[in-house]
């Protein structure tokens, strides 16, 4: 889950990071003129969304005096982002730019570790940045060991600044990174006024197992889920990552990455997906049986297409939450395709065929005929 940039924003100022002065303004709370007053042009007023790119889509905008402000947040509250509406706009200070630097830890499935990832250049390109091996700086810090004064003193003489200011820095990125069960944590840019540093644009990702676990995150949890629909919210509470689209065409497969593939597909060859539903690993009848139950749901799709390859998911077990799904559902005219391959394939071939469902081995032909 990507929480918003204000509820980061206070982790670190728990934690004693600098950050800019500023002011949240909610879409609901139309009277916010006395938070603004504590605040000093010029300021930056950002939307706050789940997700990046805001920049780029004109959701950040930079106002010289507050006879401005008034406008800017009534643009973003007008805007939208990837489809919804914008709920909270920060507004900041503008902090004084000497340099702007980069600075993350994010976790490395094959290291087995947390990535730490500095940067000489910050800012919205900072991809192309990283590209020059001279501009960035990489360390990887062990779980049971945590940040070690080495990397302090390595961060401290790449970035040009004081020992004490990096330490405390690092120190309390890390303990935020943990404490908030974040598979991400994101500084860009951190601003170099060339008195301190100020963490001044803040993204991070915290893992969704832990969204309901971890007391710290209840606030953020609430708010998260209090903003999802019927469908978001129930593919939350069952596990499934599920996006919504515009099209009419259901895409589950067992596999992020699987599902993806299958949805390039169905694209490629002129279909338009309108969900995509990723069952996950070891997907059991009644799993399956609720992944459609909440694809059917959905009066804009009125095809689907299942894509499974068996592993430790049995494809009969697949075949039996489909067939539960199709003799529950009101809605007979919904197209069903089945791609099915690997683990228990033939049973569960047999018991779709037994329900008057033809299964294809090939996923090309199985995409041709959603489509068709």
């Amino acid at each position: 889950m990507i929480p918003y940039e204000f509820e980061v924003k206070e982790m670190l100022e728990e934690a004693g990071i600098t950050v800019e002065k500023s002011c949240l303004v909610s879409r609901k709370d139309k009277n916010y003129a006395l938070c603004l007053e504590s605040l000093s042009p010029p300021l930056v007023v950002k939307a706050q969304v789940r997700g990046w790119g805001r920049g780029k889509l004109g959701l950040v905008k930079f106002v010289k005096n507050k006879d401005e402000i008034d406008k800017a947040i009534s643009e973003i509250f007008d805007s939208t982002y990837q489809g919804k509406r914008i709920e909270y706009v920060l507004v900041s200070e503008k902090v004084d730019v000497k340099r702007e630097l980069y600075l993350s830890l994010m976790v490395d499935q094959d290291k087995k570790a947390i990535m730490l990832l500095a940067s000489l250049k910050g800012g919205i390109d900072v991809e192309e940045a990283a590209k020059d091996d001279a501009e960035i700086l990489k360390m990887f810090i062990k779980p049971f060991e945590g940040v070690r004064e080495y990397m302090v003193r390595r961060i401290a003489k790449f970035f040009g600044k004081d020992y004490e200011e990096i330490r405390n820095l690092l120190y309390g990125l890390y303990n935020i990174f943990t404490l908030y069960d974040m598979t991400l944590l994101e500084i860009n840019p951190l601003i170099d006024t060339g008195e301190k540093l100020v963490a001044v644009d803040r993204k991070a990702i915290i893992d969704d197992d832990a969204l309901m676990q971890n007391p710290l995150l209840r606030g953020i949890a609430e708010r998260y889920l209090n903003e999802l629909s019927i469908v978001e919210k129930s593919s939350f509470e069952k596990g499934f990552n599920l996006v919504t689209l515009e099209g009419n065409i259901a895409v589950i497969g067992n596999g992020a990455g699987l599902t993806m593939a299958t949805m390039d597909l169905v694209k490629e060859y002129g279909g338009n997906p309108g969900i995509f539903l990723d069952l996950g690993g070891g997907a059991s009848a009644e799993r399956v049986f609720s992944a459609l139950k909440i694809v059917f749901s959905l009066e804009n799709i009125d095809r689907v297409l299942v894509n499974v390859l068996g592993g430790i998911t049995r494809c009969d077990e697949v075949a039996k939450g489909i067939v539960k799904a199709l003799e529950e559902t009101d809605r007979k005219e919904i197209k069903v395709v089945v791609r099915l391959s690997g683990l228990y394939e033939d049973e569960g071939r047999r018991i779709l065929q037994e329900h008057g469902l033809y299964t294809h081995s090939d996923l090309i032909y199985a995409v041709k005929e959603v489509i068709r």
